[in-house]
């Protein structure tokens, strides 16, 4: 008996510093569901699951500090714990604990205020590109003031419960290693149980999507998502036979002017046949970093942030209806030149063996174009340089601007301006080889810390997104301008559309509003002004482009033409790192893992939600979408080589 009474000493350490945890867990999510407060739809209700739930969750993340704990309780023997140095290191690494509680805490906060979320495959993502994530902080937030609080909060936290740690501490001279191990023996099962336990942390817990989130541990969720960077979509999500598949897939990608291939049955391959003369025009395609559709004028913005583009509007082929697929650059990146529905984890932007895929690049490529990828940072950053240099373009970044070209630059890269000031001299280059030429622009500088050049715009830099919008627009208005001076002006079509929107607050899995995005066709001499108010997706603009060009040309895009879709195709594609929407007729099916299902009607003028049970024909062609998009990427099929012969 007394042996087990002192083998509770190990207990009492341990205990204590789950109570620290505990507590430094409860404040951030106590600050944040006041923050969110509004959100709640049944606070009562809401705040026993954020709680409840939270405590789950916070009791699973410390599962990870467990086995380091104890190793430090093992090793030392009982007579080193009766020096005072012994127990000055013992406060101090409790101390540092405490401190990187705190650290997580407050790194939650700015990292909610970015993107609604408690951490998530986003910090696992930017955990790799460590210069620009952590110079992004520094020209983005106090630090000296953040430090500051950090330790502030940490030496509260310690000093309140020094009294506890120092008897836990003095208790540990008495302990016998046996004791110790029997202890351990049994504690050391935590971690073990926390790959087994129920997980969940994939916002399955309430309606609310706020509520999903503020339940979760940060910290927990970020451990969770390095490890499973990828999901298996047969293994994660409810699928169809794949004849069923194949016959829905079918229908979905035939339109009158295509013929499938006669293996189509693997990888959906067809001929699109435009009868009229190809026109080889130059394409300048714009992306441009976070730009909401909200921000525009155009789209019922008041706030007069985008003048120029709003300009463009009017003389351009606008598409009022258009949304993103994802809410990550590489998505966007993905969608526009793959022309694919999104697949669970890492974009294919990042994946392994992405290289001499089927892709717009690879297109123009047959067509004699001379495509560049131009990026003001640096191309490694979510590999870009490696995607875009494998699949059919020449990439231009950060490295290749000299310094007379950059007239400022911050962490992400040089300013648009710069940026802009490059594709025209590369536009140059391109005509006076006498070939037509495809640039893929894309821009940074609507992104925090929002900086760019002083004196350009009414609003000064680093005051937030406003700015970083409305220079933006300044810069493709400048770059329009210089661009009509140029001989190969008339001869090219400007495309101008967002990557992703820039987030927001939003109560459903899949927050549509939060995907919508301005897109365009400027070519003054070439398209008559003209809304189209097509219900489309991001994978639909190069089947549209390639169209407008004329172009006949093999195909395995999932993309439509929207200027050829008949009343009733529209469609959306919409996903997350784990939850994947379609959207048709008004009804939104959400496929997440553990192959649950959610329906809901969405009302596109104001965004209202309305709960539905079932939606069968919409459910299995939302199956068929996206397992056909991961068969393609599975099974090898979307590789640019391996075009089947056509009828």
């Amino acid at each position: 008996m007394q042996r087990v009474k002192r083998g509770l000493y190990t207990f009492k350490l341990v205990g204590v510093i789950y109570i620290l945890c505990l507590i430094a867990n409860f404040i951030i999510r106590l600050v944040l569901t006041l923050k969110e407060w509004t959100a709640l739809s049944e606070p009562l209700s809401d705040v026993l699951k954020i709680f409840g739930y939270g405590l789950y969750h916070d009791t699973l993340y410390f599962g990870y500090f467990v086995v380091p704990l104890l190793l430090v309780i093992l090793v030392i023997p009982k007579s080193a714990w009766k020096h005072k140095a012994c127990r000055y290191a013992a406060h101090a690494l409790v101390f540092l604990i405490i401190t990187i509680f705190s650290f997580q805490a407050h790194a939650e906060w700015f990292f909610w205020g970015e993107f609604h979320s408690r951490f998530n495959f986003i910090a696992v993502d930017y955990l790799i590109y460590t210069q620009e994530v952590i110079g992004n902080i520094r020209e983005s937030y106090p630090m000296g003031w953040v430090y500051a609080s950090i330790l502030l909060t940490s030496g509260l936290i310690y000093f309140g419960a020094k009294p506890w740690i120092s008897r836990s501490l003095a208790g540990l001279q008495n302990c016998l290693l046996k004791c110790r191990l029997a202890a351990a023996a049994f504690m050391v099962l935590a971690p073990l149980l926390v790959f087994y336990v129920p997980d969940f942390s994939s916002g399955q817990v309430s309606s609310n999507q706020i509520v999903d989130q503020l339940s979760n541990n940060g910290s927990y969720q970020f451990v969770s998502a390095f490890r499973n960077n990828r999901l298996d979509f047969r293994k994660f999500y409810p699928t169809l036979k794949n004849k069923e598949m194949i016959r829905v897939m079918e229908k979905e990608l035939a339109s009158s002017n295509s013929r499938f291939a006669k293996t189509a049955v693997k990888d959906m391959s067809r001929m699109i046949e435009n009868p009229k003369p190809e026109k080889k025009y130059n394409v300048v395609f714009i992306t441009v970093e976070s730009l909401s559709a909200s921000f525009m004028e155009s789209f019922g913005s008041t706030d007069h942030l985008t003048p120029n583009l709003d300009a463009l509007a009017q003389q351009s082929m606008l598409f009022t209806q258009l949304y993103a697929t994802g809410n990550r650059t590489v998505r966007g990146l993905e969608a526009i030149t793959l022309s694919l529905p999104p697949t669970p984890g890492y974009s294919v932007v990042k994946r392994p063996n992405n290289e001499n895929l089927f892709s717009l690049g690879s297109v123009l490529k047959e067509k004699g174009y001379d495509s560049k990828f131009l990026y003001g940072g640096y191309g490694y950053f979510d590999n870009m340089n490696y995607f875009f240099g494998n699949n059919g373009f020449k990439t231009i970044d950060r490295t290749d601007f000299s310094e007379k070209e950059v007239d400022f630059a911050n962490i992400w890269g040089v300013s648009d301006g710069s940026l802009f000031g490059k594709a025209l001299q590369e536009g140059d280059k391109s005509y006076q080889q006498g070939k037509p030429f495809f640039q893929f622009l894309m821009t940074t500088s609507n992104h925090r810390p929002y900086t760019y050049p002083e004196g350009l715009i009414d609003i000064p830099p680093k005051t937030g997104r406003s700015g970083g919008v409305k220079y933006t627009d300044y810069a493709i208005g400048k770059f329009i301008e210089e661009a009509r001076k140029k001989p190969w002006f008339k001869d090219t079509l400007f495309v101008i559309i967002a990557d992703h929107c820039a987030g927001g607050r939003g109560l459903t899995s899949i927050p549509m509003q939060n995907y919508h995005i301005p897109a365009m066709i400027y070519a003054p001499e070439i398209i008559e002004p003209l809304k189209v108010d097509r219900v489309s997706s991001q994978i639909d603009i190069i089947p549209t482009l390639l169209g407008i060009l004329n172009f006949s040309y093999y195909s395995k895009f999932m993309g439509k033409d929207i200027l050829r879709m008949k009343a009733g195709e529209e469609r959306l594609v919409l996903g997350t790192y784990e939850n994947l929407g379609y959207f048709r007729g008004g009804i939104l099916v959400t496929l997440s893992p553990l192959g649950k299902v959610q329906y809901e009607r969405i009302d596109l003028k104001d965004y209202s939600v309305q709960k539905i049970e079932k939606a069968p024909k919409i459910l299995e062609e939302a199956i068929s979408y996206y397992q056909f998009s991961d068969h393609l990427l599975t099974h090898d099929l979307y590789n640019a080589s391996t075009l089947a012969p056509h009828s």
